[in-house]
């Protein structure tokens, strides 16, 4: 794994399949995505890949299911008693029902989603592999800076991650929906 390489990157991600490309998020010149890598922001794969081309390169590359979001499991598909999902003693049938992204916590405080697939009398059948799991993932864009990474970009990148820092409303990249306060500058 490349440690420490400061990217700027404009890109499309789209799902690869023979039937179809969706596009699933889209990064711009004007409002690009910023990493350090190494530092668990992006899937690892994708990492790799930018981190060994030079800046104003293009890229198109596909990522198999098991080096983007992994594959299917079916071990992650599973029952819940229906009371979890009770609000002051009523199921929630506003917010679960077939298809509906719910947020979740383990027993050890790690917040993750999971989408209902079906909900019977007693149980609601939830799916926890990622909403792409087992999908093969297309990137297509441009490398605009690879550099090794500063230690200020580094100690900026762990403020972020820790909740500490990031969006302040500068619109100056897209990583937080356009709020990061100079992470690509």
């Amino acid at each position: 794994m490349t440690q420490n390489r400061f990217i700027k990157t404009a890109y499309r991600m789209l799902t690869n399949t023979a039937a179809s490309h969706k596009l699933l998020y889209e990064s711009t010149e004007e409002r690009p995505d910023c990493f350090v890598t190494g530092m668990g922001l992006m899937i690892e794969a994708f990492e790799e890949k930018l981190a060994a081309i030079s800046p104003g390169h293009t890229f198109d590359f596909t990522l198999p299911p098991d080096k983007a979001f992994g594959e299917r499991e079916e071990e992650k598909i599973i029952p819940v008693s229906k009371k979890t999902f009770e609000i002051k003693g009523k199921f929630d049938e506003e917010n679960i029902f077939p298809g509906a992204e719910v947020p979740l916590m383990n027993n050890e405080g790690d917040h993750f989603y999971g989408t209902v697939v079906k909900v019977t009398d007693t149980e609601v059948v939830l799916d926890l592999n990622h909403t792409l799991a087992g999908k093969a993932i297309q990137f297509v864009g441009v490398v605009i800076d690879n550099h090794e990474a500063t230690l200020e970009e580094i100690a900026r990148t762990s403020e972020i991650l820790s909740g500490e820092g990031g969006c302040s409303g500068c619109e100056g990249c897209s990583n937080c929906g356009g709020g990061c306060h100079g992470c690509c500058e």
